[in-house]
């Protein structure tokens, strides 16, 4: 995607959602032009809310970035409510699928088997601890950022409207790999543009 295609996306949207995130590991270089292209992103944007994991590497250098610019314009979405998260920031809104009504979370587990049909029984964990418990729960994190929610009872009046763009970090060797490469699935079923860092990285400079 060209940077005058992504701004008229987000100039045609009401409320602008991006996601932001990607691999755990990354090179230094790689988290700083993350860093880069999403502060000035929130700079050029100031319509826009960031969507991002807890995770370290890309979700770290994502999120860095824009709490450097507009760290209320920040949600991170965590597995659950107590997962421990660093440096936690005033003003960056948390978010977990524990605030999901019941509804809310059966779609969000649906969505969740029909990106990554191998995760079917692993569905059935979701909030009984242990490992797959935890894994569970990360899945339907990963789903959540992509799908959204209405308002609930859990959260308030707050919904979570779905992204209109995503930018990922991949292995361009295995793109689809691990929670990254279902995150990218969900967005593919939910018609969500996924943008990967050899368009994005085109974009630096060009955002400021």
């Amino acid at each position: 995607m060209h940077f005058d295609d992504f701004t008229a996306l987000v100039t045609n949207a009401t409320a602008p959602v991006i996601l932001v995130e990607g691999r755990r590991s990354m090179p230094e270089s790689s988290a700083q032009s993350a860093r880069r292209i999403a502060s000035q992103l929130a700079e050029r944007f100031p319509s826009v809310r960031f969507r991002s994991g807890n995770a370290t590497g890309a979700d770290e250098a994502f999120s860095s970035g824009i709490i450097a610019t507009a760290p209320e314009r920040l949600e991170i979405i965590a597995p659950y409510a107590s997962h421990p998260l660093r440096d936690r920031h005033p003003l960056v809104r948390y978010d977990s699928p524990e605030s999901l009504d019941p509804e809310a979370l059966a779609d969000v587990q649906a969505l969740t088997i029909a990106a990554t049909p191998a995760n079917r029984g692993l569905m059935k964990c979701y909030g009984r601890g242990g490992r797959t418990g935890a894994q569970a729960a990360c899945l339907i994190r990963d789903t959540m950022k992509v799908a959204g929610s209405p308002p609930s009872a859990r959260r308030g009046r707050h919904a979570l409207p779905p992204p209109i763009a995503a930018l990922f970090w991949i292995d361009p060797a295995d793109p689809e790999a691990g929670g990254t490469g279902h995150t990218i699935r969900v967005c593919r079923l939910a018609g969500v543009p996924a943008i990967f860092q050899n368009h994005w990285e085109t974009w630096l400079n060009l955002g400021s």
